[in-house]
């Protein structure tokens, strides 16, 4: 268990208690089971329960009685009354309520403040809050690994989340509890988010038994050293020079392809920022992103705003990116290609003069262009190596502890992840592995962060035309052997052979360990 001091979980000892005033099916309350039931049924702590006499036998109704008779030691105590009647439960209970909220209102933002700062400390990516019916459970991502922080009653958890939406500077206009809803923190002058973070994205999702998912992804600032050095993300010098030649065109699309969490934005952003540097920060940068996630001094970044469900943000994406490049435009940075409408822009933007960065969700550089044909690009286009001009896949890895990693025997991998080691001509001595103890360096964890293994091709008319006759496995056979293409997994197996990623690790983030074919 990560050793993080939650400052923010609620002690026993002084705790509120739930004021009797209000139903326990009144909103954060033991037994709240969404507004459709607060319509017509109220309980209180004392058992008295309210029933409109038109709802006697509603599924609800009787599902929530149950539950009270196995949860509690009190037989409900019913009434039968008018419908109005149940909802002057709920009417009366509003002032209290209302002013109740006020006073817990600078006590919860303080609380989400202080929990952020412990995550902050450790680098944590994203922090899971899970409201389910008895309790909350508070997890984070550390180097890529979930792992269990707190644990809450579930009307905190509740509270928390309310909070969380209530302080963010880009969201809907109201928080709805039984809806899926975006948010983003910032840091503002009515707002200062602990030190190193410059904002958060918030993700909130209904779940089960009238449950709350709370998924809070922590951004932090870059150091002003490291700002434009995509070296320092774990590339190779190959790579570095792809990048580099990249960067020299004066149009043509780019795109990083990976999972979710693995880095792509930040990719994107050291390569603009390079752009920049390498130009003296004499040239016009238009970003388009929802929401733009790091900050890129220099270039002009536009966000999406005012749109709540998924059809509106597209509208506005393709909106943005229109906007961007009547706005005459060096190069352009679309944060990613998600349907026909944006990948139509970004290839207008390249056929009109423009270099393009952006990204899209791929399982490896290979699969790019035929996801592309996917979102409706024209094969005229896909076939162009002049404007589809860089392919670039990645994934994130944890690192060894350099200070405690301990050497591999043999005898310490399975049968067949060792024979795939020996397939790949990795000496074993040079293996090391995850101290499962740790150290004082690493606080425990047997790792040191994160880095990359990636691959980038760099079409060719050749390599273009298998893609226009959709022949991907010669189309990837050919960059593998005429444009010296190397694979991902091949990128991983150098780190291995370094010592730096423990195979097991490894072939959970590339697979099963191989070195293509290359013979003729």
């Amino acid at each position: 268990m990560v050793d993080i001091d939650l400052d923010t979980k609620p002690k026993k000892s002084g705790e509120k208690k739930w004021d009797e005033k209000f139903p326990l099916t009144a909103h954060g309350g033991r037994f709240d089971r969404g507004e459709e039931l607060r319509q017509i049924a109220a309980y209180y702590a004392d058992g008295t329960f309210y029933v409109s006499k038109s709802h006697t036998n509603n599924p609800k109704v009787l599902s929530l009685l149950a539950e009270i008779r196995v949860k509690t030691d009190v037989e409900p105590n019913i009434e039968v009354v008018d419908i109005t009647r149940v909802q002057q439960c709920y009417a009366d209970t509003g002032a209290l309520m209302d002013t109740r909220g006020r006073q817990d209102d600078a006590r919860m933002r303080r609380e989400v403040l202080a929990l952020v700062g412990d995550m902050a400390k450790r680098r944590v990516s994203d922090v899971h809050v899970v409201v389910y019916e008895s309790s909350c459970l508070v997890r984070a991502r550390v180097d890529g690994s979930m792992t269990q922080v707190a644990e809450w009653p579930p009307e905190y958890g509740h509270s928390f989340c309310a909070a969380s939406f209530a302080m963010a500077d880009a969201s809907d206009v109201n928080y709805q509890p039984y809806e899926y809803q975006g948010a983003r923190i910032s840091n503002r002058k009515d707002l200062q988010l602990p030190e190193g973070v410059i904002s958060m994205r918030l993700q909130f999702n209904p779940t089960v038994y009238n449950g709350r998912a709370m998924i809070m992804r922590i951004l932090y600032s870059t150091d002003d050293k490291t700002a434009g050095d995509v070296g320092g993300l774990g590339f190779n010098a190959v790579h570095l020079e792809d990048f580099e030649y990249l960067r020299s065109k004066p149009f043509g699309i780019n795109v990083v392809a990976g999972p979710t969490g693995h880095g792509k934005s930040t990719t994107l952003q050291r390569n603009i920022i390079s752009i920049l540097q390498e130009h003296n920060y004499n040239i016009a940068i238009y970003t388009v992103e929802d929401p733009p996630e790091y900050p890129i001094p220099g270039a002009v970044q536009m966000p999406v705003t005012n749109a709540s469900t998924a059809e509106e943000r597209s509208a506005a994406f393709t909106k943005a990116i229109a906007a961007s490049l009547r706005s005459n435009p060096d190069r352009l940075m679309i944060g990613e290609v998600r349907d026909p409408a944006s990948a139509q822009l970004a290839f207008e933007a390249a056929m009109t003069g423009h270099q393009v960065w952006t990204t899209l969700h791929s399982n490896d550089a290979i699969t790019i262009p035929f996801r592309l044909r996917d979102l409706k690009v024209d094969d005229y286009k896909l076939s162009d190596p002049s404007l589809l001009t860089g392919l670039i896949s990645q994934r994130l890895v944890r690192v060894l502890c350099p200070s405690c990693s301990m050497p591999i025997k043999e005898d310490d991998l399975g049968l067949n992840l060792m024979s795939r080691i020996e397939s790949v001509h990795i000496p074993v001595e040079r293996l090391r592995r995850r101290n499962p103890h740790g150290c004082e360096v690493c606080g425990g964890s047997g790792y040191a962060g994160r880095t990359l293994v990636g691959e980038i091709i760099i079409p060719d008319n050749d390599f273009m035309n298998y893609v226009k006759n959709d022949d991907k496995k010669t189309a990837e056979r050919y960059w593998l052997t005429q444009l010296n293409g190397r694979t991902m997994t091949e990128h991983m197996i150098d780190r291995l052979a370094a010592g730096e990623i423990d195979p097991v690790d490894a072939e959970r983030i590339v697979g099963p360990l191989y070195i293509p074919d290359r013979s003729t």
